[in-house]
């Protein structure tokens, strides 16, 4: 169980699989050797990287938006038979 629980949160990471990290992250089983732990440890701390990564992508597109949004709510409203 825990070889396939670290191949497969491995393989999640790879794939930027947020929702199968958190199915795993919920079904983590107990480690019963200190090497697994460790890699256990490394994993995890790589998908919380991942996830960091993805949020700043998220908060800095979300900022690009709002910049847009304002940019068009305060430019003079143009009909299209009026620029003909």
């Amino acid at each position: 169980m825990q070889l396939k629980w670290l191949d497969d949160f491995k393989a999640a990471i790879i794939e930027k699989d947020f929702d199968r990290i958190e199915l795993l992250l919920s079904q983590m089983p107990d480690f019963k050797s200190i090497n697994d732990l460790k890699t256990g440890v490394a994993l995890i701390n790589e998908a919380k990287k991942l996830l960091i990564a993805e949020q700043k992508v998220l908060r800095e597109n979300m900022e690009k938006i709002k910049k847009s949004r304002e940019f068009l709510k305060n430019e003079p409203q143009h009909s299209f038979s009026e620029s003909c």
